[in-house]
């Protein structure tokens, strides 16, 4: 969980839609918008856990990952600018199998909240991921789990503005949520910045499903920018 868009929005739907019960894990890895990041997953945690109980979203796992390592990301820009950081989603859930491993026999689901759009949005991926899994840990009900990309779980993909929907129905307020590759922090609230990737896309997503962007960006202020 990333305290973006997608994950929370995620989240809410394995509790509400699938009945799961969850575990949630950040990889604290020093990203560029962590603080924001993590003042979403401390607002989520607490809504979560009041809306839906502690035994459906549990306290959330923060483990000090590099992911990729610090003495070579810099040198790895280039490469993630089309292709992301290599392995990077891999390795994640490598250590989510581990965290799965010390909370009982009966963990073996790992959830992730990749949308249409993401360049890793391929159910092909979430099945080799399983079975390499599987394979290496010898045991058979491991399961890489996609659900807004996986039909043959939901019936059909799950967009950005498909995910707005339902967060807007459900009355979830996703505006405490960090999507921003690069916030910017302004008389001591953090912004999204209203231009990168992320920022569009979740624009788009609001435009696209007909609802009012509530996001706080920071190319929005008059008179800043």
């Amino acid at each position: 969980i990333s305290g973006g868009y997608d994950s929370i929005a995620t989240a809410a739907r394995l509790i509400e839609d699938f009945g799961m019960q969850l575990y949630p894990m950040y990889v604290n890895r020093d990203s560029r918008n962590k603080e924001g990041e993590l003042a979403s997953i401390e607002y989520f945690t607490k809504y979560f856990q009041e809306r839906y109980g502690k035994d459906s979203f549990h306290d959330v796992f923060q483990p000090n990952i590099k992911v990729p390592p610090e003495e070579i990301k810099e040198q790895l820009q280039e490469y993630a600018k089309t292709h992301r950081y290599p392995m990077r989603d891999f390795i994640m859930q490598m250590f989510a199998t581990q965290y799965a491993v010390t909370l009982g026999d009966d963990v073996r689901t790992i959830c992730n909240g990749v949308i249409s759009t993401d360049s890793i949005a391929d159910v092909g991926i979430a099945r080799i991921n399983t079975l390499a899994i599987c394979e290496m840990t010898k045991e058979w009900d491991w399961q890489i789990l996609s659900i807004n990309v996986d039909e043959n779980i939901t019936g059909s993909s799950f967009s950005k503005k498909n995910e707005i929907e339902w967060t807007v129905q459900h009355n979830i307020p996703m505006e405490r949520t960090m999507t921003c590759w690069t916030p910017v922090k302004h008389d001591d609230f953090l912004y999204h910045c209203g231009e990168c990737y992320a920022c569009i896309e979740r624009q788009t997503g609001f435009k696209d499903a007909g609802y009012d962007d509530p996001t706080k960006y920071f190319n929005r202020i008059e008179g800043e920018k």
